[in-house]
């Protein structure tokens, strides 16, 4: 697989994003997720080929969420990792290549992510060598959850519907009360620090604290602003990104 061959895979993956008609999984979602990815991979001194092999899934890993106008808030965490490797799949063997060993791989990453089955799949289609970076793609997913740029857009469904306004809140309170923000690889770290520290500046600006006080009530905001602080202390006392 030459250059132009592993970017026309990328160029339909950005084609493909753009179409998104999901807000919270969009084109700038995974733009964030491809950078995120990169920084890691930099840091922990990736071979060029694993580099690759991530920034290909991590173009594709959302696509799947562009082919329902509707895409389910319940349903589609299961099922769009899955369908995204197949997406992957079809336009790669469209363009012949396929048996590369970098598309193969990111495939089978892709595969990997899926909620439920994630781990045994690790275990079974991916070699010792690449199932670490299952774990790097998993983190830059995760970190961007709690992103500024998706809060705000989070926000704007939520004045929109009341189920996203739920979904908001369950989002919010369900990284920050369990290990849903439990990071797999120690480099991810700082990332994560720097994110919630940046999403506090944010929620205490004055019209932005406003909204979630009248959304959600003073005392939801201010438990979910003192675990927040009490994640970040945490997380800059221990040498892993670890759940409080």
């Amino acid at each position: 697989m030459n250059t132009k061959q592993y970017n026309t895979l990328i160029t339909k993956a950005k084609q493909i994003m753009s179409k998104s008609l999901d807000p919270i999984h969009d084109l700038s979602h995974v733009e964030r997720v491809v950078k995120t990815t990169k920084k890691m991979c930099h840091d922990m001194q990736l071979k060029e080929t694993d580099r690759q092999i991530l920034t290909l899934a991590a173009w594709w890993h959302d696509t799947s969420r562009t082919k329902t106008r509707k895409p389910s808030i319940l349903l589609m965490p299961f099922l769009d990792d899955a369908f995204s490797a197949l997406l992957l799949w079809f336009y790669a063997c469209r363009n012949g290549i396929f048996f590369h060993p970098v598309v193969r791989v990111a495939i089978r990453i892709i595969f990997c992510k899926t909620i439920g089955t994630g781990k045994y799949l690790t275990r079974t289609i991916l070699q010792k060598q690449h199932r670490h970076l299952v774990d790097i793609l998993k983190d830059a997913d995760t970190l961007d959850v709690l992103h500024v740029e998706r809060a705000k857009q989070a926000c704007l469904l939520a004045e929109q519907s009341t189920m996203y306004c739920f979904g908001y809140k369950m989002l919010v309170w369900w990284h920050l009360s369990t290990k849903a923000l439990e990071l797999r690889t120690s480099v991810a770290k700082k990332y994560l620090t720097q994110i919630l520290k940046d999403f506090m500046l944010w929620v205490r600006q004055e019209h932005i604290l406003a909204w979630h006080t009248k959304q959600y009530g003073t005392t939801w905001v201010e438990k979910q602003l003192k675990k927040c602080e009490k994640y970040i202390r945490l997380l800059e006392q221990t040498p892993h990104g670890i759940c409080p």
